[in-house]
């Protein structure tokens, strides 16, 4: 890739700070260490110099100058620590910008030169994004597995696998059916197996992965007095909402951010649903469906000792005509005898039966919605390719699943692992438009 402009953009977050670092990228860099720097810089040292214009010293720096290609994008860069404040950096910055073919940065561009100039992959760009983008410790070591190129890796096996076993399959092609010895079936079929084995395994991870990295919400709705504040304290282990009898207790829509097993949640509580004159809980209902609307699942709580009664029966299809993702909760069950909770439990086998006060039960929902966020976050529109990732998997599944081990069958077997293979290489081709492209990079922040 041949660039004509010089990028340049701060790499740490804008404001007061110790120290401030200025990124640029391109093939003006050795124009702005004679301007500004006026030493020859050695590749890779750092160099404890002055920032100078017109003789006049702006700050002292320390300098770090890398050669292409053996650099972060693949083209001449330069990195500048300067004292930090946005006044010291944004004068270095605007002084930078005049010489010529230099501009700011777009969000990601670094990142966005690195993977034009095959510095790495696609699917390792967007680990940067992910690891930057981090809410919990499992996103950041995942994201980081995913960037030592692991994962790549993983795709590149299956990759290979598949080509062998479409080598031995067109082999087989060449000799009539009687001279094919069933040794050689039984290993293209071990061989399929174990293709099929490790695409799964990958599915997994990449969902597990977009749990981790994207925060999902969680709306929790019901009538009052269900115990919808109880719960989310539970979840948070927090005091988020207030805890009272009296109904109406919540009348806005509080929302807390926290981790379920690693993946990043942020959940809603919201005011109990029910008729009333009220204006403020009128409003607050409002708000309650608008919340569940844009939320990625529903957790409907209902009071077991009552059961589901009309009110419960219109809520829920309201909520259904904006979203489906909803799992309907019977709290209070140590309230209850075990057969009257056994037989409930045999009427609606779907629901989840818990009890806050006695800690039952809330194990199990837990599980219930990390499984209920994994299939609302795929049946979402993601900002990266991510999506596309499992669907392509998914796609090579699909068609290796259906292959049926026999001689008859051996141009059918051959012709799907063709397409089996076609789907897992489009995830390593990285034959993205820039429209895709633009908006992987997009998600970025400035000077990365």
């Amino acid at each position: 890739m041949n660039n004509i402009d010089t990028i340049v953009s701060i790499a740490t977050p804008m404001g007061t700070g110790a120290l401030s670092i200025i990124r640029c990228s391109g093939n003006n860099i050795l124009d702005i260490t004679e301007e500004f720097l006026k030493k020859k810089l050695t590749p890779r040292y750092a160099h404890y110099i002055k920032f100078q214009k017109n003789n006049i010293t702006i700050d002292d720096v320390v300098a770090i100058y890398y050669v292409a290609p053996k650099s972060y994008t693949g083209e001449d860069m330069l990195e500048i620590m300067c004292h930090g404040g946005s006044v010291m950096y944004q004068l270095i910055i605007n002084e930078i910008l005049k010489i010529k073919n230099c501009r700011l940065a777009r969000a990601g561009e670094f990142t966005e030169r690195a993977f034009l100039n095959n510095k790495m992959s696609l699917l390792e760009a967007e680990s940067i994004c992910a690891l930057i983008n981090s809410k919990t410790e499992e996103a950041a070591m995942a994201a980081r597995e995913s960037l030592s190129g692991k994962l790549t890796q993983d795709i590149f096996k299956i990759d290979d696998l598949l080509l062998q076993t479409r080598i031995q399959v067109e082999a087989l092609l060449d000799f009539s059916d009687e001279d094919i010895e069933t040794e050689g079936l039984e290993v293209i079929g071990k061989h399929i197996e174990d293709c099929k084995t490790e695409i799964i395994n990958l599915i997994k991870r990449f969902e597990r992965n977009r749990l981790l990295f994207e925060t999902s919400k969680i709306a929790v709705i019901g009538k009052p007095n269900t115990g919808k504040s109880s719960l989310i304290n539970h979840l948070t282990n927090e005091e988020v909402s207030i805890v009272n009898t009296k109904a109406g207790t919540t009348r806005d829509v509080v929302s807390k951010m926290f981790s379920i097993d690693g993946a990043p949640v942020t959940i809603f509580d919201t005011a109990g649903i029910r008729e009333t004159d009220d204006p403020i809980e009128k409003k607050g209902k409002e708000k309650a469906f608008k919340q569940a609307e844009s939320a990625n699942i529903i957790l409907y709580l209902y009071d077991i000792n009552i059961g589901i009664d009309n009110e419960d029966c219109e809520i829920l299809e309201n909520l259904k005509q904006t979203n489906r993702n909803i799992i309907i909760i019977g709290n209070k069950t140590d309230l209850l005898s075990e057969n009257k909770l056994q037989n409930t439990k045999e009427v609606n086998n779907e629901y989840v039966y818990i009890s806050i006060k006695e800690d039952f039960g809330t194990g199990f929902l837990k599980n219930k919605i990390l499984e209920s966020l994994k299939a609302a976050i795929n049946e979402s529109s993601p900002g990266v390719s991510k999506l596309e990732h499992i669907k392509h998997l998914n796609i090579s599944y699909r068609e290796i699943d259906g292959i049926k081990i026999n001689i008859e069958e051996l141009e059918i077997i051959a012709e799907k692992l063709k397409k089996t293979q076609e789907s897992v290489s489009r995830i390593l081709d990285n034959n993205d438009d820039d429209k895709v492209l633009s908006g992987i990079f997009s998600n970025f922040c400035i000077g990365k």
